[in-house]
């Protein structure tokens, strides 16, 4: 259950970086982020560079979402199945950020994530929801979710997700998703748990 003091506002370019340094901090314990960058200073380190073209990503193309003491963040970015338009090629972005040696595991990631990317409806996609570590556990990474999905839920549109333990798998279960049949296997590495999540009525 969500507090109800919980102020939800969409994020602007002034929140870029705020919104970079929650993910940067909230990303560091991630089975994902501890594959992608295996040496912990490298890790801590380089997230701020990692994330942040994902962030001016979404303030250009997508939604970003806030609270009101920027203590949270979800990315969400629209996914047009029938659009041929090539997407943008952001790893030369990476390499320069965060070197080639993590820019080619990075690209690993994201070739199995853009194969296994559902193709048969346009959705809303999720790719991070971030809280800060020292307010975790207080109900604002639900309050996001929910603000979003009730929009979503208003406009008829599905929404997606890869999960990246199945703890966060179990809350997304709780506001709707559902697991899809495959997960995402990284090379000696964690999974994926891709979830979709049909508009409700």
């Amino acid at each position: 259950m969500t507090q109800p003091d919980i102020s939800v506002v969409r994020a602007t370019a002034a929140d870029a970086d705020e919104l970079t340094g929650v993910l940067a901090t909230a990303f560091l314990a991630d089975p994902i982020s501890q594959w992608l960058f295996p040496d912990e200073a490298d890790r801590e380190r380089l997230h701020p560079s990692f994330f942040r073209p994902f962030v001016e990503l979404t303030l250009a193309d997508g939604e970003a979402y806030t609270t009101a003491d920027r203590a949270a963040v979800t990315l969400w970015l629209p996914v047009d199945v029938h659009a041929h338009a090539e997407p943008d090629d952001l790893g030369p972005v990476f390499e320069a950020a965060i070197g080639p040696e993590y820019a080619k595991r990075f690209g690993v990631l994201d070739e199995l994530m853009t194969t296994n990317h559902p193709g048969h409806e346009n959705h809303a996609y999720l790719p991070f929801i971030a809280v800060r570590p020292d307010r975790q556990g207080h109900g604002l990474g639900a309050a996001l979710l929910e603000h979003r999905l009730a929009a979503l839920d208003e406009e008829g549109t599905p929404a997606y997700l890869e999960a990246s333990c199945l703890r966060n798998a179990a809350l997304y279960e709780r506001l709707g998703f559902a697991r899809m049949e495959n997960s995402i296997d990284l090379p000696d590495g964690p999974s994926l748990y891709p979830m979709w999540r049909k508009p409700s009525a």
